[in-house]
């Protein structure tokens, strides 16, 4: 997944999901909204942010191996 993926597949969910404004999850990662924009724009996320923002919206992060 590229980071533009990543930054739409974020914006999705946030958006249609959860109702939630790119400020608010700003707010809920502890950042600026600046920075939060400037991290869509790179698609450059930490796991942990990603992960806090998918709790945010009630979702679970399930690891699975790939199987052959």
């Amino acid at each position: 997944m590229t980071g533009e993926e990543l930054s739409l597949r974020i914006r999705m969910l946030l958006l249609r999901e959860g109702g939630m404004t790119e400020a608010q999850a700003a707010e809920l990662l502890g950042v600026r909204t600046q920075e939060f924009h400037a991290k869509m724009k790179n698609g450059s996320f930490s796991y942990l942010e990603v992960a806090k923002l998918l709790t945010g919206l009630e979702y679970k992060i399930r690891w699975e191996k790939e199987t052959t």
